[in-house]
């Protein structure tokens, strides 16, 4: 008889494995230093977040803070001041990735909402096209972010 937790936490060291290979042979690892460099002082105006957006941000930060006022309205700056601080056009975490694969870049770039709930920011440029980002540090982004993301994508290499 097999014993089922032994066969789950096999399964998921499966998957965290295929998961690490996934990332290392089909993403990019850019420095975000080059994308400063590369971007100067116009990476504001150059760089699109996708996902989160400003929009989906509003909505949480009008019940979190229970805003009365509608945000076109709102004369206060506080809400974009707290989005633009969350999810920054440079992140945290020193840099940030570029799916190789063209059915990986349309599938972020479809469902940059999905991607953004596994805890990624999306960006889009035209000189890099979408990559993803994490406002982060010192945990395991592995278990945090990138295993979230090859479930979301529907990936199963580890079966």
């Amino acid at each position: 008889m097999v014993n089922c937790v032994e066969e789950s936490a096999e399964n998921k060291e499966k998957e965290l494995e295929m998961c690490h290979l996934w990332v290392e042979r089909d993403f990019s690892s850019i420095p975000v230093a080059l994308i400063e460099k590369a971007y100067k002082d116009d990476y504001y105006d150059e760089i699109e977040i996708l996902a989160p957006t400003f929009e989906d941000y509003k909505k949480e930060y009008r019940e979190e803070h229970q805003c009365e006022v509608e945000c076109d309205e709102c004369p206060n700056e506080s809400c974009l001041e707290a989005y633009e601080e969350w999810y920054p056009k440079i992140p945290m975490w020193g840099w940030v990735f570029a799916p190789k694969d063209p059915c990986d870049r349309e599938w972020i770039r479809m469902h940059a909402d999905k991607v953004a709930d596994c805890g990624f920011i999306v960006y889009e440029t035209d000189e890099i096209g979408v990559y993803l980002g994490v406002n982060g540090a010192g945990y395991d982004f592995y278990e945090a972010h990138w295993l979230p993301l090859y479930r979301a994508r529907g990936l199963k290499w580890h079966i």
